[in-house]
């Protein structure tokens, strides 16, 4: 029986063994199969004796363990990985080294003869622990594995410990801890540590996995701090655990070099768009094939940027924290060069679509009612395209408005009081009254167009506040799980109301009315200042404009009046004069 736990391959043999049919599920595998690096058939014997004796013991403990198919450990399965355990050796070997200090320090030799029978003693234990598969050195790394893997909560029973990568580190150890105290009985204090991975100026290994956490924790840390949303965190995370399937978490980050960067990239050329939802769960290299073979659309040389920035931002903080010495991702780009124009990314509707749009059938039968927005009950059907269109407004931004967000200035203009929750003066306790800005940038005051007061904003607004339904000015809009008001309003519009009512362009969207506005400013050659102001796009920064108050509404208001859309009449939605 156990000269059939020999095989040989290309000259060295390998221990093969079959694990009992109870303990299968313990041990995670239904065979055993490991080096022994050996191409000596009696050496290989030899070593097959020990690993038999190894896992009869090992067998052994697993059957006492307990009925039921119960695991033996009571940790979490979760699988050390190779740094883990490099990090728990070295903690091993620097507490053990304490020790032996206090103990030479308390113990020492009386004369040179027991001096050198200790040192006969210590260079016996190094001879032994050289051969790695003796029956003592087994012994002597089992129950040193153990003391290593208790910080851990583990043993080296635990099915998801790696027994022969600990096994070869733990003897690194006992090594180390020999010839240190082979050099302190020779009196020589000359070096701090003879193996390199003990050396106490060199961090331990650090695994891609561990960074990107770490990267991770870096990312959560500013988004709470600056109230960032969540939204934006889970997407981050997303990418980054691409990145990390493709790398690898185990793979340390040391060996991370510019070729393994280029690796990334080409597999980002190849990969399918919307991979998870058209495969599942498969593989990536299965994945790409079956795309490949249906025809399927890759990703978007700005997607592919998306996922090599956040890979070169994880290399950057190994940079900075001294794991490597330069970044190999740094000025990565796509394979693909991305052949559409940023101004082509999301177009704006044409002003023929956009009279068409109001011309549709639900606007035609607002009209019949006075005042025309009256047919719409909740509110945001009717005014969400008229705001977003006519003030450039995002659509979050509308559907997120209070109605204490239209405010008057002391000249009398009528303004949109653009502000996140967290920079508003008002009373911000109600449940569901919380807002977001998309950027710094994006607080700003927006004149009321006065196409907007003719079709009746400020009556619906003045309804609104009587009406009792709460802070904001259309209450019947929920949030989804990241609190983004128009989210609901956004899928209506996409789904049904827009391309029920025109004939869509490709990168057409409801975004497309903030375009079309743009396209308004450009029109009318507005200047940077008022872009910014207005529409809340960052111009670059020179140090005049800390001075002075560009979004004064008083001012802005002549820009906004000559904003216009040839050949859109809404004459028909205009609401009756009080």
């Amino acid at each position: 029986m156990s000269e059939q736990r020999l095989l040989r391959r290309k000259a060295v043999y390998y221990y093969r063994r079959r694990v009992p049919l109870q303990l299968v599920k313990k041990i995670g595998k239904k065979v055993l199969q490991f080096s022994l690096d050996t191409t000596s058939l009696k050496e290989a014997k030899k070593r097959r004796t020990m690993c038999d004796l190894q896992w009869d013991a090992r067998f052994e403990a697993y059957s006492s363990s307990g009925a039921g198919g119960e695991n033996l450990q009571t940790s979490d399965a979760h699988p050390l990985s190779e740094s883990e355990l490099v990090q728990l050796v070295r903690d091993y070997v620097e507490r053990h080294e304490r020790g032996a200090e206090k103990q030479a320090a308390d113990y020492a030799p009386d004369n040179a003869a027991e001096r050198a029978e200790m040192r006969i003693e210590a260079e016996f234990v190094g001879q032994t622990l050289r051969e790695a598969y003796d029956p003592q050195t087994q012994e002597w790394i089992y129950h040193a594995g153990n003391d290593v893997l208790k910080p851990a909560g583990k043993s080296f029973d635990d099915p998801d410990v790696p027994g022969e990568a600990l096994a070869d580190l733990v003897r690194r150890g006992l090594l180390e801890l020999n010839r240190r105290r082979l050099a302190r009985l020779a009196d020589d204090y000359s070096r701090p540590f003879f193996d390199p991975l003990f050396d106490p100026h060199k961090p331990a290994k650090t695994s891609f996995g561990e960074l990107t956490e770490q990267r991770l924790q870096l990312i959560e840390e500013e988004a709470a701090i600056n109230a960032l949303s969540q939204k934006g965190v889970d997407r981050q995370r997303a990418t980054l655990a691409l990145i990390r399937e493709i790398v690898g978490d185990k793979t340390l980050v040391e060996s991370i070099d510019y070729d393994a960067c280029l690796r990334v990239r080409t597999i980002l050329a190849r990969l399918p768009a919307n991979r998870t939802k058209l495969y599942g769960d498969l593989p990536i290299d299965k994945a790409i094939a079956l795309a490949a073979k249906e025809g399927k659309p890759l990703l978007s040389p700005v997607t592919q940027q998306q996922y090599l920035s956040a890979l070169r931002d994880v290399l950057d903080l190994a940079a900075k924290k001294r794991l490597i010495a330069v970044n190999p991702a740094e000025g990565l780009k796509p394979i693909k060069r991305d052949t559409v124009s940023a101004s082509e990314k999301r177009r704006p509707f044409t002003l023929k679509q956009i009279a068409e749009f109001f011309k549709s059938d639900y606007y035609a039968e607002c009209a019949k009612h006075k005042p025309p927005f009256a047919h719409d009950t909740s509110g945001w059907r009717f005014w969400m395209p008229l705001i977003c269109l006519f003030t450039g407004m995002r659509p979050n931004e509308a559907a997120q408005m209070h109605v204490q967000d239209l405010k008057r200035t002391a000249h009398g203009t009528w303004y949109f009081d653009i502000v996140a929750t967290i920079d508003d003066d008002e009373d911000t306790g109600s449940a569901g009254s919380a807002k977001t800005l998309k950027t710094a940038t994006s607080r700003r005051k927006i004149p009321l167009h006065p196409e907007l007061i003719k079709i009746g904003f400020l009556q619906f607004v003045e309804q609104r506040k009587k009406s009792g339904s709460g802070p904001r000015l259309f209450p019947d809009l929920k949030g989804d799980k990241y609190g983004n008001l128009a989210s609901y309003a956004l899928k209506r519009f996409r789904e049904t109301y827009l391309p029920n009512a025109i004939k869509m362009e490709p990168r057409q969207s409801f975004y497309s009315f903030r375009h079309s506005w743009r396209d308004a400013l450009r029109r009318i050659d507005a200047q940077p200042a008022t872009l910014q102001a207005l529409g809340g796009w960052g111009q670059g920064t020179l140090a005049s404009d800390s001075y002075g108050d560009k979004a004064d509404p008083d001012f802005q208001l002549k820009y906004m009046k000559k904003i216009s859309f040839p050949g859109v009449n809404l004459s028909g939605l205009h609401a009756p004069n009080k």
